[in-house]
């Protein structure tokens, strides 16, 4: 075995196999090769030093740092919620407001498009029964159009 293929074995090696001795390929080349050896050693040093630092980071035994954070986390959840709700009530009211609103009956011809719609060449044809909205956002690139049922007075 070489230093190449052993570094290799020793990355994904047992920490127990990281000795030097004969049974294995890995531990007769370690027990040959001094550099390997360091490396190896290196590596068990890491990870002791990784099971130290996640022991210390673990919970207590009390488990109170576990129950604060499910407590943060469920009072944020609410929060979230809370504000969801709210936004669908506002949106709610303003969809309400605005089919509540008086509507004027169409006469004559339909408004033709803003000129930024026009430009582009576009020809919107209503169906019957129906009226349009063309709303142009600062993007030059996206046209809403909506139809709507018409609420012509009778």
């Amino acid at each position: 075995m070489n230093c190449s293929s052993a570094r290799r074995l020793m990355l994904e090696a047992d920490p127990s196999e990281l000795t030097p001795r004969p049974d294995t390929d890995l531990g007769a080349h370690l027990a040959t090769c001094a550099a390997c050896r360091g490396a190896a050693a290196e590596i068990l040093s890491l990870e002791t030093g990784l099971a130290d630092w996640l022991a210390a980071k673990a919970p207590r035994a009390d488990g109170s740092a576990a129950i604060a954070r499910a407590a943060t986390t469920a009072r944020r959840r609410r929060a979230v919620r809370r504000a969801g709700g709210t936004l669908a009530l506002a949106a709610a009211a303003v969809l309400a407001t605005i089919l509540a609103l008086p509507s004027r009956p169409v006469s004559g011809p339909l408004r033709p498009p803003p000129p930024a719609v026009a430009a582009r060449g576009f020809t919107i044809t209503t169906p019957p029964g129906r009226e349009v909205v063309v709303l142009q956002p600062k993007d030059p690139d996206i046209v809403v159009v909506w139809f709507l049922p018409s609420r012509r007075s009778s």
